[in-house]
């Protein structure tokens, strides 16, 4: 299993310790579960089937969307998903998706840089602790890794946890009615 860093500890703040994993058969299986027990369908998959809850439908979605996401931005989903792990237990899941998205000012060019979109999820259990933080910062230095200029990630005015997430991580927010976007401009690494 490939991992990254660890997510630093910040001078005087107690931060969890966070990190991530490639999601292989058996840990979907276990993103799956704790997705299917302490997170609600509409946080984690698009509706989809009949009915409320948790369905086939999103079941089979979820399996698929991780199966695809293994190869990577640079696999045929152009997309990467890892497990979130606190303290070596499962606490939810985080992604980068190549959109084709350009936001203007991002690079050194009039049009942007092509931006990569990412988002997160965690269980009940694990929110409100600074795990989709210390995730986030992870992530970030993944995409800064791999050349990215800029991160986006959506959400809503209605949900103040991932605006504290993002800001933390020095997004700039944009409200647009119920919407927020949100973008992390990347330095290029060391």
């Amino acid at each position: 299993m490939s991992r990254l860093p660890d997510a630093e500890q910040g001078p005087g703040a107690h931060q969890p310790h966070v990190r991530l994993a490639d999601v292989d058969e058996n840990m979907l299986e276990q993103l799956l579960g704790l997705a299917l027990h302490d997170a609600e369908p509409d946080e984690v998959t698009p509706p989809l089937g009949t009915g409320a809850g948790w369905n086939p439908e999103r079941i089979a979605w979820f399996r698929a969307y991780h199966r695809g996401a293994a190869a990577g931005l640079n696999g045929p989903a152009q997309e990467k998903s890892w497990a979130v792990l606190s303290a070596d237990q499962l606490a939810g899941s985080i992604r980068l998706k190549r959109a084709g998205l350009h936001v203007v000012g991002a690079g050194d060019t009039e049009e942007g840089a092509i931006a990569v979109e990412t988002g997160i999820w965690l269980g009940r259990g694990f929110r409100g602790q600074g795990v989709g933080t210390a995730a986030l910062r992870l992530v970030l230095a993944a995409a800064r890794r791999a050349g990215v200029h800029s991160v986006v990630a959506r959400t809503t005015r209605g949900n103040p946890g991932a605006q504290r997430i993002l800001t933390a991580s020095a997004a700039n927010l944009a409200f647009d009615g119920d919407s927020v976007t949100a973008v992390v401009a990347l330095t290029p690494p060391d």
